[in-house]
Formats: structure tokens, sequence, C-alpha cells
């Protein structure tokens, strides 16, 4: 993460202490670049190559991206999965913009300093995938739901080179090591 970003970043989230709960990680379902709508729908982008974009001046600012659970929340997307197919989740097909290793460590980064400044622990309470808030609304992968979300259900875990692994592990566990680890560093 650029120091620029970074410090952005960590003021955002110092300013936002003690009102944001939960934060959601998302992809957007696009390209590896952002569009307007995306902009409108999330607090923080994630480009294709692990470049981050901040999309608001503020992280409590109410933004759309996770159906009833957006009071409170920070909304973090991967600029990826356009055309993907879940299939069962761990064999899903991402189509021609799958998830990079440079945005699944980007997010892990950036879950890092979020749950420091925040001061939120890295648990599924308060950071999960937005397939897993479907799975528990009822609108998650085997629901029927014709609006089904299963956005990060499963991914590649580019720290253990491990293939297709429950994606909000692979993210918790990567940004508890980097917070761990003092990584980033002011």
């Amino acid at each position: 993460m650029n120091k620029k970003t970074y410090n952005n970043l960590l003021a955002l989230a110092r300013a936002a202490r003690g009102k944001i709960k939960m934060i959601y990680l998302h992809w957007t379902a696009g390209q590896h670049i952002t569009n307007h709508i995306e902009r409108a729908d999330y607090h923080i982008c994630i480009l294709g190559d692990g470049r981050i974009e901040i999309e608001c001046d503020d992280l409590t600012e109410l933004r759309t991206h996770t159906w009833h659970r957006n009071t409170g929340a920070i909304g973090i997307a991967l600029c990826c999965g356009l055309g993907a197919t879940a299939n069962n989740g761990y064999n899903a097909d991402f189509g021609s913009y799958p998830p990079t290793p440079e945005q699944i460590t980007a997010m892990a980064e950036v879950i890092a300093v979020l749950s420091r400044e925040l001061v939120l622990p890295i648990d599924k309470n308060c950071i999960m995938t937005h397939c897993e808030a479907a799975l528990l609304d009822g609108y998650g992968p085997y629901s029927g739901d014709p609006e089904t979300r299963w956005d990060l259900w499963y991914i590649d875990d580019p720290g253990t080179k491990e293939k297709m692994q429950p994606g909000g592990d692979v993210l918790r566990g990567l940004a508890s090591w980097f917070k761990t680890m003092g990584i980033p560093i002011e």
C-alpha cells in the first residue's frame, strides 16, 4: 500500500472510530477497474493490480453494498468477477477477471489497518464476505434466490498457494497475520 493511500485510510479510520461495527467484503462482478456505480456503492475499491481507491471522504457515509446491513458498516470491493459462475464455490469459474493475488493481499492489508484503527477484532462477527452475510440472510448459495450473492465464497490463498479456500477465512487469516506483524507499518 503506498504511503499516501495508507495515510488517507488511517485518517479516515481514526475519524470513524466508535461509529463502525462491521466490514463487508465484496467483489464488483466487473472488470479489474472501477466504474461510477462501484464508486457509489463501496467505500473502498481495489483494482486488479492491487491499487486501492478510497471512494469516500468519510467511512461512516452510508453506501448500499450489503442488503439490510449498511448502517455502521464499511463496504470494500475487489474489482473483479465479471462473468463468474459459482458452481460449487470451491470449483468456481471466475471468468476473464478473477480476483488477483495482488487484490487479495491489498484487501487483507486494508482489513488490518481498519481493524487496528477502528478497534474491531478480525473475526466473522465483525468482518465477513458478502457471501457469508447472504448465507445468514437467506439469499446466499443454494438459496434459490434470483439475487444470490456469492462474493468471495471461495478464493485462492496467495499466502499458501492453496487453491479455492473459503474466502472469508483466507482474508481474515491474512489480515490477522498483517496486523500481528505490524504490516503495513506507519
